[in-house]
């Protein structure tokens, strides 16, 4: 349900929506409002008032703008912001929550790039805080590219000198991307200086973003090392939370190779990032780069998916070296609390990497994993099997390079009782069967007291099977979201009747209202839905 990178909040999770209350009636404006509504008409009247007004009316006069849509007294209200932290979220909450996306027709991205442009001498903004919104990638992209090179003074634009402070911060010896590559781009970013983002000297303005794509097809990567290395330096710098680094299929020229993405981890401060997410890398490259990964000790989340780590038990070198480099790995981050190994080949060595943890884990995905059922066993001794808030273990049943080494459905089920604090659980495609779903739904009510989430679709059931689980998880007073399949096979699914499902949901519904749980959502999704709902969340 959640990906490892996100924050959450698992005592106060509300999965069901229809349970939030519902907001009041909307009541009059306030005088505040009303008066701050007159003077964004007219943006000449909004910018001298911000300059005189109490700063702490500045958000209300912000909110109104936003609320009429009026995009220049936006810009003109952050040119002249008389606080010094620009925080979003408190500014706008979640009623605005898509205000940053790309088709929005209020373009706030650029009322906001436009107003810290132009900021004015009676700017006090040392904090533009993103965080909490999903910006417009190419707002997000040009944030990085210019901000910080805009606010050095004009005697400061030396592409030459500034190329030689990168490579000399990343630590990256002279090469075609030091002397030619970093120049060129400089220049070209530096190339007007009528535009330039006035800092008073001495003063600094951090840009803080909650994340940051990277990958080999395009050179954002080049843009965020200028950007990153360039920090002791520029007035403004950026700061991001999280990393996402991704291979694509495609492979450019040198510049843009399967490595070159990773350059952006020489130089970045090791004490704010919180989370890194690398995905669909090629063979050998995670260990190519896993030196430069566990200098960020202060991690909370890593997300590994799909990475080609192939883990074998055996004494042999290659065998063991694979295994210490891993540990190594996972041993160096002390604050590490969710982690995400899915679709990597770990057979026999889960116990191995769990055991290097440091802190007890509150999110797990080993989804599409090849395992054994000694890998979970391993899981549910383990001192994290307590503390999870979150375990996927979907896909597991599916495939193993060794058949003798693939895990019974029927384990997996009765392992689940060793995780008395999960709060969501994930078993979707694991070939679940009917003959011991009435021990199920007892570890339901008896061990897994907490549960607020079940997906176990993908899963053929028999209709009075699922109707068990149904009951089973209406006698949780915890529970919120429950997600099945109600089908017996793909060919079978092109002659249902189109409305069979709502009947079907009806009739789940209809069981949990006779437990008077009818505030628990019913997710009754096709076979080849969840199936396809998983391809997608892969290639995500």
């Amino acid at each position: 349900m959640f990906k490892a990178l996100d924050k959450v909040n698992y005592d106060n999770l509300v999965l069901n929506q229809n349970t939030v209350k519902v907001k009041e009636a909307l009541k009059p404006n306030n005088l505040v409002n009303l008066s701050c509504f007159a003077l964004n008409k007219i943006p000449s009247n909004a910018e001298r008032a911000i300059k005189t007004i109490p700063a702490h009316l500045a958000p209300c006069v912000l909110r109104a703008a936003i609320a009429k849509k009026e995009s220049e007294t936006a810009s003109a209200i952050l040119s002249n912001w008389p606080l010094k932290d620009l925080c979003f979220k408190e500014i706008l909450g979640s009623d605005h929550a898509d205000i940053f996306q790309e088709g929005m027709g209020f373009h706030f991205d650029l009322v906001v790039f436009r107003g810290i442009r132009n900021r004015t001498k009676f700017c006090k903004i040392t904090t533009v805080d993103f965080r909490g919104f999903k910006l417009n990638p190419t707002f997000c992209q040009l944030v990085i590219q210019m901000w910080p090179l805009m606010s050095l003074k004009k005697s400061q634009v030396k592409p030459k000198y500034l190329a030689k402070v990168i490579a000399k911060t990343a630590g990256v010896a002279a090469s075609q991307l030091t002397e030619e590559v970093l120049p060129r781009l400089l220049f070209d970013r530096t190339i007007e200086p009528r535009y330039r983002i006035h800092i008073p000297r001495g003063e600094r303005m951090v840009v803080k973003l909650d994340s940051i794509q990277f990958t080999n097809s395009n050179t954002l990567f080049l843009d965020y090392l200028i950007c990153n290395c360039l920090r002791s330096i520029t007035p403004v710098y950026v700061s991001v939370s999280n990393i996402y680094i991704r291979s694509d299929p495609s492979i450019g020229d040198e510049i843009t190779e399967s490595l070159a993405p990773f350059i952006v981890l020489r130089g970045q401060d090791m004490e704010y990032l919180e989370g890194i997410s690398l995905k669909q890398l090629e063979d050998g490259i995670f260990f190519m780069v896993c030196s430069d990964i566990q200098k960020f000790s202060h991690l909370r989340a890593l997300d590994l998916q799909d990475c080609n780590i192939y883990l074998q038990e055996g004494r042999t070198r290659s065998r063991t070296s694979g295994r210490l480099q891993m540990v190594s790995t996972l041993g160096s981050f002390a604050h590490l609390t969710r982690l995400d190994l899915g679709f990597n080949y770990l057979l026999g060595c889960l116990g191995e990497l769990l055991d290097a943890l440091k802190t007890p884990l509150e999110y797990l995905s080993v989804r599409g994993c090849d395992l054994n059922e000694d890998d979970l066993a391993a899981l549910a001794e383990s001192n994290h099997a307590k503390h999870l808030r979150e375990l996927n273990l979907s896909k597991v049943c599916q495939f193993s390079i060794y058949e003798n080494d693939r895990i019974s459905p029927v384990y997996l089920l009765r392992i689940t009782k060793h995780f008395p604090n999960v709060n969501i659980f994930n078993l979707t495609q694991n070939h679940l069967p009917d003959a011991c779903i009435s021990e199920f739904c007892t570890i339901l009510t008896q061990n897994l007291t907490k549960l607020k989430a079940l997906d176990i679709s993908g899963n053929i059931l028999t209709e009075n099977n699922l109707l068990d689980i149904t009951r089973s998880v209406g006698k949780l007073k915890s529970m919120q979201w429950f997600r099945f399949t109600c089908a017996s096979n793909l060919l079978e699914e092109p002659f249902i009747p189109f409305d069979n499902s709502g009947e079907m949901k009806k009739k789940f519904c209809d069981t949990l209202a006779s437990l008077g749980r009818d505030d628990i959502k019913v997710d009754l999704v096709k076979l080849s839905y969840a199936i396809f709902v998983d391809l997608l969340d892969v290639m995500d």
